[in-house]
């Protein structure tokens, strides 16, 4: 049985191409009683990011499509709910994404949904 899953496990992580970036932060009270968030060093690892284009209707000639983006990643990795997320696909090409929500878990992997950060 613990083959069979370590061989599931290895499967889905053949599948991650892109690197994921996870910005941390802290939060610390400061003598005068102020809560300071503080960013600290982030997180590398491997992931794969995955869009499904869903048609929602059309305005005259323009169709209007929405995405839904998820990012799956290594199970003993995480994501909290807000996190700040850069997404390196593997053509080299670079993305910002906010964390929105909490993660799901599965045996092999985490899967989180993620929104399009669109702040410069």
């Amino acid at each position: 049985m613990k083959r069979s899953f370590e061989k599931a496990k290895k499967a889905v992580e053949r599948l991650f191409w892109d690197t994921c970036f996870v910005e941390t932060f802290s939060e610390e009270t400061a003598a005068w009683g102020e809560s300071l968030h503080e960013k600290g060093e982030g997180e590398t690892f491997p992931c794969r990011l995955t869009e499904k284009a869903e048609v929602c209707g059309t305005d005259g000639l323009l169709t209007q499509t929405e995405k839904t983006v998820i990012l799956l990643y290594p199970a003993e990795k995480e994501i909290a709910a807000g996190s700040a997320v850069r997404i390196r696909r593997e053509n080299g090409a670079e993305r910002r994404y906010i964390a929105a929500g909490e993660s799901r878990v599965f045996l092999t992997h985490r899967a989180v949904g993620l929104r399009r950060d669109e702040t410069v």
